[in-house]
């Protein structure tokens, strides 16, 4: 018997791609899944462009501070929620998959109210609160990292299952993506990515180094769209010999593929694609995340062997530059941290996922190969 199971949340990579890789393994499997997010944000572009169904639900961020903003927050909260009541009955739903960010809530606990099943997802060391508010509420727990276990509330069972990749990550090939870039495929290329939002001190960070003289090496810089046009205006034009700039990559495959070294954040998302498609990374944690989860995540992949660290509070731009080019010049160190990153890789997690969601929630809706 199929099933209807809704996706909610996101807001940014680290929860949109997450919760697609799901979902996929979910429709594999015979089943109809939509996705509930804001229609303004990431999951809004990119679902209905992978297929789904996508239905917009009203949320806003819980204020920091402030009685009467929180007043008017939980007015909007209960109205979201109504509003999430009443998409639900219509589709039909058996189960809501929350993967986080605020938009989620609304949907979690409308599903709650209505004795639909809802199951969680935290990705990240450090949980967000939307999570540690649906925790309270949902029926099933599921972990990246043992850790978090602890730092989340309610009574339901926690199980560590890892962060779900998309076997599409591995689905490009180098030289037809170093034609799309306009690159030689036998040059080492640096792969520059702030993550689906930006971040404006790699930026900064890149520009140095594709202006740097010294580089010998070709460069995808991913901007981010809030700074696409920032950077634009940054480099002029004609753009530097060898350099490829990209707002937003919806195709990060092809970037993967061929990428001798990413420069990149490290949500638990990024981390785990890295480790799939087994590549080297310099990492430079947000600094603008609960309980600086992102250094914690990516102190695991460098105690690994897999990532250089660097810190964004008083980086110097010249001395991280001559960091990043001495590993472009090491192509033996380069192939030993892609090999310890490959190590790392759990492709697996999220047909994983699915047979313990149908195993619980939901009946397989056909004949489905086990997980290998």
């Amino acid at each position: 018997m199929a099933h209807t199971v809704i996706l909610a949340g996101g807001g940014t990579g680290g929860h949109v791609y997450p919760a697609l890789a799901m979902g996929d393994a979910m429709r594999a499997r015979g089943h109809t899944v939509l996705y509930y997010g804001d229609a303004a944000r990431l999951e809004g572009r990119v679902a209905p462009t992978r297929g789904y169904r996508f239905r917009g639900v009203d949320a806003a961020q819980f204020p920091r501070a402030g009685l009467a903003a929180k007043v008017r927050f939980a007015l909007s909260l209960w109205r979201s929620v109504l509003q999430a009541r009443r998409l639900l009955k219509e589709d039909g739903a058996s189960l809501v998959l929350g993967v986080g960010g605020y938009v989620m809530a609304p949907t979690v606990l409308a599903a709650w109210t209505l004795g639909i099943p809802a199951v969680i997802h935290e990705a990240n060391v450090a949980p967000g609160l939307a999570n540690r508010l649906c925790a309270r509420v949902a029926k099933l727990v599921l972990l990246t990292y043992p850790e978090t276990a602890a730092r989340l509330p309610g009574t339901a069972e926690k199980q560590v299952v890892g962060c779900p990749v998309n076997p599409t990550v591995l689905t490009s090939d180098r030289y037809a993506a170093a034609d799309r870039y306009g690159f030689d495929p036998a040059r080492p290329v640096l792969v520059a990515v702030g993550g689906s939002l930006g971040a404006a001190k790699l930026n900064e960070l890149t520009i140095a180094l594709a202006r740097d003289p010294a580089r010998a090496f070709q460069l995808l810089h991913v901007t981010g769209p809030r700074y696409e046009a920032e950077v634009t205006a940054a480099y002029g034009t004609p753009l530097p010999e060898g350099v490829a700039l990209r707002g937003y990559e919806d195709r990060m495959a092809d970037a993967f593929a061929v990428a001798d070294l990413v420069l990149c954040r490290s949500g638990s998302s990024t981390l785990a694609e890295l480790c799939a498609v087994g590549c080297a990374s310099v990492l430079l944690p947000s600094p603008n995340v609960t309980d600086n989860h992102q250094e914690e995540n990516a102190r695991g992949l460098e105690r690994a062997g897999a990532a250089e660290v660097v810190v964004e509070a008083g980086m110097d731009v010249a001395a991280v530059s001559a960091k990043i080019r001495a590993l472009m010049a090491d192509a033996p160190r380069r192939t030993a941290m892609a090999q310890a990153a490959r190590k790392l890789a759990r492709l697996e997690v999220a047909e994983e996922v699915a047979t313990m969601l149908e195993a619980r929630f939901v009946a397989p809706a056909a004949p489905h190969p086990s997980p290998t």
